[in-house]
């Protein structure tokens, strides 16, 4: 079972991508200092957003504007989740704690919960794994969320994609350290 299954067992809308890398472990995290940071954040800087149409935020901005807060970590996994009303122009994010995350219920809302793994792919590889699960808090949530998970999916794994070559970009440039 990983944390993430532990963090948000139930979802509605899920995104899920690979990417092998010849990295160590602890190049990949050296190489994400702010997902550790308080508070978390994904990406380095501010992301330009991707919006595919006019009024509908990309999964990029989401990921880039969302109030994390860590909810597990340990050696192979970082744990992140975020809640509020993101499938609006005007994204409403929660303040909330990890303690406050898995009973987040707040009407018309959603939990959004993401996971980056680091696990050993054959010999010196890595695989890169990044998730993202959704679930809402209603159903009338729901619907919206829906209606906006079915209007970026295609976009969103394009984002995730290349977010785990950036990483991997990244992760290369920090020097390795035997036995590490």
């Amino acid at each position: 079972m990983s944390l993430l299954d532990e963090c948000a067992a139930r979802f509605d809308f899920v995104v899920r991508e690979h990417h092998a890398a010849t990295v160590s472990p602890s190049q990949v995290w050296a190489a994400l200092p702010g997902l550790l940071a308080d508070p978390p954040r994904l990406f380095g800087g501010a992301a330009v957003p991707n919006r595919q149409r006019a009024g509908i935020a990309g999964f990029d901005e989401l990921l880039s504007t969302a109030r994390w807060v860590l909810l597990r970590r340990d050696a192979n996994e970082v744990v992140l989740g975020a809640a509020g009303r993101f499938w609006t122009p005007f994204m409403d994010w929660q303040q909330l704690s990890a303690e406050e995350f898995t009973t987040f219920s707040r009407p018309r809302r959603a939990t959004i919960a993401v996971s980056l793994a680091v696990l050993s792919y054959g010999r010196g590889q890595q695989l890169l794994t990044f998730e993202a699960r959704v679930r809402s808090t209603d159903a009338i949530a729901f619907r919206w969320a829906d209606w906006y998970w079915q209007s970026i999916r295609a976009s969103a794994r394009l984002v995730v994609r290349d977010l785990l070559r950036d990483v991997h970009r990244a992760a290369e440039t920090v020097p390795h350290h035997e036995g590490v």
